[in-house]
């Protein structure tokens, strides 16, 4: 035990030479270090991951700055340059507001504050928000179902809602249809299902599509795609109401999903 340090979390003890009486005691040990063995592994990707998304828009500002400062330029050009960096600025403020909501949730610091909710008003009401995005882009949006009441937060619902439809109309093509199903999935649980059309999401990625800063395609500029904070938001205010999402993609379709308890 005394050997087991930050950089050896892989050690395990062996229980076949501890007396008997310490056996179950020398297995609860080793579980214990693997759990913290596998929390420590993911501290550290994620720790790199934030390292990595924080790099991009911090060399653009300094480039952008440099570039900048290197002759005298005219005062609108001094203007589009402000404007460039507060696009960053607001990228990184953004990016780092949601790394701190998780890690709030993370620590159960997060507490829904629950209402009565109708979840077809409130799709309704975030249609109106995103129907002029829609418009532009000659995206349908579409409603159907209804559910029982349930309880829950309106302000995180919400942004789990609003997450799911803005992924969804960022990948719909021009003249597509967004579409909202609502459902009773069971005696009790109800569903509400965000599907659009579209480049599909491959097999081997819908496991890992709630995953902090994940990415289906890599290549894909961050400018458009986000921080990839966005699916593990939506993960984290569903299990805070004791919910569930998943994913599911097939004949260039790809549905998100959330499953919400309720009470009869």
């Amino acid at each position: 035990m005394g050997d087991i340090q930050a950089d050896r979390l892989h050690v395990r003890l062996d229980p076949s030479i501890a007396p008997t009486e310490l056996q179950g005691l020398v297995t609860s040990f080793n579980h214990m270090i693997g759990r913290l063995e596998d929390s420590f592994a993911r501290l550290s990707h994620f720790s790199a991951d934030i390292a990595h998304e924080l790099r991009t828009p911090l060399t653009n500002l300094i480039t952008q700055t440099q570039v900048g400062l290197g002759r005298a330029r005219s005062l609108e050009e001094y203007r589009e340059l402000l404007y460039s960096n507060l696009e960053e600025q607001e990228r990184l403020a953004k990016m780092v507001n949601d790394m701190l909501w998780l890690a709030k949730s993370d620590h159960g610091l997060l507490k829904p504050v629950e209402v009565t909710l109708n979840l077809a008003s409130e799709a309704s009401e975030l249609f109106d928000f995103f129907g002029a995005l829609a418009e532009e882009r000659q995206i349908v949006l579409a409603l159907e179902g209804q559910v029982p009441t349930i309880q829950g937060d309106r302000a995180m619902l919400r942004r789990a809602i609003s997450n799911l439809l803005s992924n969804a109309i960022r990948h719909t093509p021009s003249g597509g249809r967004v579409q909202i199903r609502l459902a009773a999935a069971s005696n009790h649980e109800v569903s509400l299902s965000v599907q659009n059309p579209g480049p599909g999401i491959p097999a081997e990625h819908l496991a890992k599509i709630f995953d902090r800063f994940y990415r289906v395609d890599p290549s894909r500029t961050r400018q458009s795609e986000g921080a990839g904070l966005g699916l593990a938001i939506v993960r984290s205010i569903v299990k805070a109401h004791g919910g569930r999402v998943e994913a599911a993609s097939a004949q260039n379709k790809t549905t998100f999903t959330l499953f919400l308890p309720y009470t009869t």
